[in-house]
């Protein structure tokens, strides 16, 4: 019986973990950062990324055919231009926050624009 081996047995904790080692918790800054990373980089598949793509520029060339053929009162129109004006803010803030973003949220901003210019 000396020359038995031991078992040892690893019981998951609660956090469904096997090693003893504690995992490092990511600060709410970076989580904050990884999630806005994680929505505005673009799909790793090439037909998610066309479609992507394409849809960064069909639908502001909609809403914008839509601005100018369909008679929208004054009021609604410039509250759409507040609620623009807001995600422009917010967009220059997140450029800021979030450089690793900077080319791609570039890119997408750019197909907007051509979609919008697209619809006029």
């Amino acid at each position: 019986m000396a020359d038995e081996q031991k078992i040892v047995v690893e019981v998951p904790s609660e956090r469904g973990h096997y090693s003893p080692i504690p995992i490092p918790q990511l600060s709410k800054l970076d989580e904050f950062k990884k999630g806005w990373v994680n929505v505005v980089c673009l799909p790793d598949n090439l037909p998610d990324m066309v479609f992507d793509l394409t849809s960064c520029v069909a639908i502001p060339a909609l809403f914008s055919s839509c601005w100018v053929s369909l008679p929208i009162p004054s009021f609604m129109r410039l509250g759409l231009v507040g609620l623009l004006s807001i995600a422009g803010i917010s967009l220059l803030y997140m450029r800021q926050a979030v450089p690793e973003i900077k080319d791609v949220l570039l890119l997408r901003v750019g197909l907007i624009a051509i979609g919008v210019l697209v619809g006029l």
